[in-house]
């Protein structure tokens, strides 16, 4: 690339290589810095670095320079001036081709010249064959019982063995060659198909002006920014019992410690090659903006309702997410949670360990950080969504590091139990965790409606049965909590009541736990009775 950067006038740039030495993955971006070591002459000189991607963002460079070594350099012997990217599509020359077409020529030759010897191979076996079957015939017409005669006989016969062996081994050596340049005839040809019709290739390299106050050995480093590689934090969660032996699922009683491991997958498709570099992964946003947007007015207008609109009022069910910075359960250090996902300040996870990252696009997963906690277990089951009960381990995340939200793959001891979702969880904070499904509780859900009207009022009555019916198949007593929803009413004209709890707690957001305990080879029934009342104006699309 050096014939694209000289002028009349100026020296020719001095050519460098340049190696990755640190990586810092973003959320859509990497910012990457290299290292190249040039031997400078006194005054102003060009050196031209290789190794960059095609992709870099001209405008994140920022280049500079230091003295290699050696006594009495300091940091002002160097000074660097100006720095720029240059890049070029190579195509593929006419002397390239004519170098193609001619090893075809040369692998067709080849190919005649193992096909050719292999006719002279078949027709020596043919002929030591043909020579075997004459002496067998000439053999019985000839006299018997003369020992003289039978020597050479036999000479003769050994000598058509040796020359028919011959030719067969040669047969198999000329069968051998000819596959092979049959092979490298195939290679030619579609390196020349490839040859004819490959597009250009994409080279790039940043140009560095540098002055020198005298000859001197530097180290220059170009700091970048380039698409094409990124990072998201997955998790691996492992549920370690601290005592052997005692059956799960019985409470806080048997003591665990949920293992949390922090993994960045970290993709790259830069073109470039990064081999034993520092990495880091980093949840900042350098792509986005730093200037508060302005407001536009938002203009209301006024409507009038319909005569229908002012007689019917429409209820719908819809599902609510209820927002919680925490847990109601477990301790808590702090008061309040921070709401943004990296608790308001940019989080640096680094790499214990140089790495190597190849642009292939395939994820690469590396470890960046691992906490283990004490933890409660307990069982829930939610019958509404699934049959089954889950483990539920409920941690308070100590330290000054927050875990990211992503994936998270669970396992109990040594067996991994499945994949779920980690929300963000801030230092101090308490969270839970799914730790799978234990096969040994069934629960089973039943609902039974009635509906009625008054007769003068119109007042609508909704009253359903909500029938739970809990099964253990285990040896041992299991003691779980079974969650199940009531309607909340967000308006006056719609009431809800709980007729019969059942035993359950029921709290404002209309979510009732059971908490019960089952034994070995045993069954539980629990009921829930509510009752939705709504005036005769209000239409219940329930």
């Amino acid at each position: 690339m050096s014939d694209e950067s000289l002028v009349p006038g100026r020296r020719p740039p001095i050519e460098v290589t340049s190696r990755a030495a640190q990586v810092t993955l973003y959320e859509d971006r990497a910012e990457v810095v290299r290292r190249a070591r040039a031997r400078l002459p006194a005054g102003i000189s060009w050196v031209l670095v290789s190794g960059v991607t095609v992709l870099l963002d001209d405008a994140s460079l920022v280049a500079g320079g230091r003295p290699g070594g050696g006594a009495g350099q300091g940091p002002e012997s160097i000074r660097v001036v100006a720095a720029r990217v240059l890049r070029r599509a190579v195509t593929i020359g006419p002397e390239e081709v004519r170098a193609a077409e001619l090893d075809v020529q040369a692998a067709e030759r080849r190919r005649d010249q193992a096909e050719r010897a292999l006719k002279r191979a078949q027709a020596a076996e043919e002929r030591g064959a043909t020579l075997g079957e004459r002496w067998i015939a000439a053999l019985e017409r000839g006299p018997r019982g003369v020992r003289e005669e039978g020597a050479q006989w036999r000479a003769a016969w050994q000598a058509i063995a040796r020359a028919h062996t011959r030719a067969l081994d040669e047969q198999g050596a000329c069968r051998a060659e000819l596959e092979r340049a049959e092979h490298d005839l195939g290679r030619a040809q579609l390196r020349l198909v490839q040859v004819r019709t490959a597009e250009p290739r994409y080279e790039a390299a940043v140009e560095v002006q540098v002055e020198a106050a005298e000859a001197v050995e530097a180290e220059l480093e170009l700091r970048y920014r380039t698409p094409c590689a990124l990072w998201r934090p997955e998790h691996l969660a492992r549920l370690v019992p601290r005592s052997e032996g005692a059956p799960e699922g019985q409470g806080p009683g048997q003591g665990h410690d949920l293992v949390i491991r922090t993994l960045a997958t970290v993709w790259q498709r830069t073109g470039e090659e990064w081999r034993d570099v520092v990495c880091r992964c980093s949840t900042a946003r350098p792509s986005q903006g730093s200037t508060a947007p302005l407001l536009t007015d938002d203009v209301l207008y006024l409507r009038r309702k319909s005569e229908e609109e002012r007689r019917t009022v429409t209820v719908e069910a819809r599902d609510e997410v209820v927002a919680a910075a925490a847990l109601e359960r477990g301790a808590r250090a702090v008061d309040e949670m921070p709401g943004v996902d990296d608790g308001g300040e940019p989080l640096v996870f680094e790499v214990g360990r140089p790495v190597s990252l190849p642009s292939d696009g395939q994820p690469v997963r590396l470890e960046v950080a691992e906490v283990a906690l004490p933890c409660e277990v307990d069982l829930t089951a939610y019958p509404e969504r699934s049959p089954a009960a889950y483990l539920r381990a409920t941690a308070l995340l100590v330290g000054k590091t927050p875990l990211l939200a992503g994936p998270v793959t669970v396992a109990r001891g040594s067996e991994l139990v499945g994949r779920g979702k980690l929300g963000f969880v801030a230092p101090g904070e308490s969270f839970e965790l799914g730790c799978g499904v234990d096969d040994g509780l069934r629960v089973r859900r039943r609902v039974d409606e009635r509906r009625d009207t008054q007769a003068l009022t119109g007042t609508q009555r909704i009253e359903r049965t909500v029938t739970l019916y809990l099964g253990n198949m285990s040896g041992s007593p299991r003691r779980l909590t079974v969650v199940e929803r009531v309607p909340v009413s967000e308006i006056g004209d719609v009431e809800v009541e709980v007729v019969s709890a059942g035993g359950a707690q029921v709290d404002a957001d209309g979510f009732a736990r059971f908490q019960v305990t089952v034994g070995p080879q045993k069954t539980a029934e629990l009921v829930l009775v509510y009752r939705i009342s709504a005036a005769s104006k209000v239409q219940l699309a329930l």
